[in-house]
């Protein structure tokens, strides 16, 4: 019997990313290691990249201030074209039952983190993030920093 390659895709499973926030402002602010950032954004699989729609609104807050250059509203316009832009939907919403266990614990993050980290739990994907400080502590998250190079 003949095996092809074809036959074990449903075996593999594409990887998502999560990207947090403070991910795209490191590029559009043009952080130490955005070069890098960048570089893994661009080779990232096709369809492996996702944003919360809370990320979207905030980037779109920052970018609606005066005299933000045009260049960083075209390359957060380019990301969105790549990405997927997550609604919190049901999934989330019972992912984010992590926030009760961050009150619980003492270890609270913030409003928003925990929504966002809810969404990558309940898609199963990496969150890409550069604040370790804060996402470290959420049981069952996985999380990548691809602004410090390795």
């Amino acid at each position: 019997m003949e095996t092809r390659s074809a036959d074990f895709r449903p075996y593999l499973q594409e990887v998502k990313y999560l990207l947090d926030t403070c991910i795209i402002a490191a590029v559009l602010n043009q952080e130490q290691g955005h070069r890098h950032l960048e570089d893994r954004i661009a080779g990232a699989p096709r369809g492996s990249l996702h944003i919360s729609a809370i990320t979207a609104v905030e980037v779109w807050v920052g970018l609606a201030r005066p005299r933000t250059p045009r260049a960083k509203n075209l390359w957060f316009e380019a990301l969105l074209r790549r990405t997927r832009v997550l609604a919190f939907d049901e999934a989330a919403r019972q992912a984010f039952a992590v926030q009760r266990y961050l009150e619980q614990t003492g270890r609270e993050i913030g409003r928003m983190d925990p929504l966002i980290t809810a969404q990558a739990i309940a898609v199963d994907a990496v969150c890409v993030t550069d604040n370790l400080r804060h996402f470290i502590r959420i049981p069952g998250l996985t999380i990548e920093n691809w602004l410090r190079a390795a």
